[in-house]
C-alpha cells in the first residue's frame, strides 16, 4: 500500500468500503455502536491518516479530502460516515495542540482515533504542571473504538474570567458508560464520557480563544494553512460532509426503488411517474448545491486566505443554509418513497433519520448563523451570547 496516497486514491478506498459498509449498516444500528468489520475496515484503508503531518507518517492533505472520505462512507452508512468523519478531522485539531501532544498521540503510528465532547461541561482544577480534570460528557461520537479523546471545560484566569479548553485524555483513563439509544445515527455508539480526577498535563490543554482566531501552538510546528485557519471558516463541515454523503445513498436507494417497483394500485412504473422524475431531480440538486457550498468553503480555508470577520459570518452562513438544503432533499424523498421505506431494512428510512440527526448539531443552527450574518450586513454588533465569535 502506497504510504502518501493523494486525493483521488484516499477517495478510492473509501469508496471500496461500500459493500462491506452498506450490508453492516443494519447490525450497526442494531448494536447502537459501530462493528468490529466496520472499524477495521477503516483502520485497514489508512483513512484515520488523511491530515496527519507527513513528520508522523500522515498523508498531509486537507479539509477537502476528509470531506471527500466522508462522503464516500456517508453513502453507505451514516453512523460509519459520521464517526469516520470525525476520526479524519480530529488529527487537525491534535496538529493544534504543542508539539509534545502530538507526539504523544502519534508515537505508536498515525493510525490513532480521537473522539470528543466539545462541550464544555467538566470541571478543572489548575495544579503544577496541569489540571485536574472531572465530569460526565455526553455525545462522544465512536469513543468506544477510539484511543484519545478530547474534552470541554471552562478554566477561570487570573482576572476570574472563564474561557472554553480542550483537555486531551487517553482513553484508557477515562471511563465510556454505554448511554447512546436515539433516532438518528444509531450505529455512531456516541457515548457518555465519565472522568475522576485525571491529572492533564498542561501541554495536552488547547484554548478554544487560540483555535478561534487560528493562532494554536500547533502552528509553530505545522506549516500547512489547516492548522492556522480560524474555526468558523470551517467549522461544521466534518458533519456537513458525512450529511452530503447520506443523502446521496438516499438518492441512490430511492432511484433504484423508483426503477424496480410499480404502484400498487396503478401498476405503472415509478419511474414513469413525473412526480417521481421531478421529486428525485430536485433532490439531486438541492445535495449538489450543499456540496457546492461546502467546498467553496474549504477551498478558501486551504489556500490560507485572510478571514475577515466578514469571511466567518459568510461560512459559517453557507455551511449552515446547505444542512438545510440537505435535511430539505431527504424530508421529500421519504415523503414520496412508499410504505416500504419505512422498514428498518431500508437504507431510505436510515438515511433520512440520519440526516436529521445532524441537523440537530448546534454548528449546523442556520438560524443562529443567519442572525449573526445578519446582524454583521446591517452594522449591529453580533450577538454577544454566540461562543463561536
Amino acid at each position: 500500500m502506497q504510504s502518501r496516497p493523494g486525493p483521488a486514491e484516499v477517495v478510492e478506498r473509501a469508496r471500496s468500503l461500500f459493500p462491506l459498509l452498506r450490508e453492516q449498516a443494519r447490525r450497526a444500528d442494531d448494536e447502537r455502536h459501530l462493528t468490529q468489520e466496520m472499524v477495521d475496515a477503516y483502520a485497514t484503508a489508512g483513512l484515520a491518516r488523511v491530515v496527519v503531518p507527513e513528520r508522523f507518517g500522515g498523508y498531509g492533505l486537507g479539509f477537502g479530502s476528509v470531506a471527500d472520505v466522508a462522503i464516500e462512507l456517508g453513502r453507505a452508512s451514516g453512523s460509519m460516515g459520521w464517526v469516520g468523519s470525525f476520526w479524519g478531522d480530529h488529527p487537525q485539531w491534535i496538529g493544534l495542540f504543542p508539539e509534545q501532544a502530538q507526539a504523544e498521540v502519534w508515537c505508536d503510528g498515525s493510525d490513532a482515533r480521537v473522539a470528543t465532547s466539545f462541550a464544555p461541561v467538566g470541571k478543572v482544577e489548575a495544579v503544577d504542571g496541569g489540571f485536574r480534570l472531572s465530569g460526565d460528557w455526553p455525545w462522544a461520537s465512536g469513543v468506544g473504538h477510539s484511543d484519545w479523546v478530547m474534552l470541554g471545560a471552562l478554566v477561570a484566569g487570573s482576572d476570574g474570567a472563564v474561557a472554553n479548553h480542550l483537555f486531551l485524555v487517553p482513553r484508557s483513563e477515562v471511563t465510556v458508560v454505554d448511554t447512546w439509544y436515539n433516532a438518528g445515527l444509531r450505529g455512531s455508539g456516541s457515548d457518555n464520557v465519565v472522568a475522576e480526577d485525571v491529572l492533564v498535563p498542561d501541554h495536552r490543554t488547547l484554548s478554544m480563544v487560540d483555535v478561534r482566531e487560528g493562532v494554536a501552538p500547533g502552528a509553530e510546528v505545522n506549516d500547512s494553512p489547516l492548522f492556522r485557519a480560524p474555526l468558523m471558516t470551517h467549522a461544521g463541515y466534518a458533519m456537513l460532509a458525512p450529511a452530503i454523503g447520506i443523502a446521496r445513498g438516499v438518492l441512490e436507494a430511492w432511484a433504484e426503488t423508483a426503477r424496480s417497483k410499480a404502484h400498487s394500485y396503478t401498476r405503472q412504473q415509478l419511474a414513469a411517474s413525473l412526480p417521481m422524475q421531478l421529486r428525485l431531480a430536485e433532490s439531486a440538486a438541492l445535495v449538489d448545491s450543499a456540496e457546492l457550498l461546502l467546498r467553496r468553503c474549504l477551498e478558501a480555508a486551504e489556500r490560507g486566505e485572510a478571514t475577515t470577520l466578514e469571511h466567518r459570518v459568510h461560512h459559517r452562513r453557507d455551511l449552515s443554509f446547505a444542512m438545510t438544503l440537505v435535511t430539505r432533499a431527504v424530508d421529500d424523498l421519504m415523503q414520496m418513497a412508499g410504505a416500504g421505506a419505512l422498514r428498518d431494512e431500508s437504507p431510505i428510512q436510515r438515511g433520512w433519520r440520519d440526516v436529521r440527526a445532524i441537523a440537530c448539531h448546534v454548528m449546523l443552527n442556520f438560524n443562529a448563523a443567519a442572525e449573526n450574518y445578519g446582524r454583521h450586513a446591517l452594522g449591529v454588533e453580533l450577538n454577544p451570547l454566540d461562543p463561536f465569535f
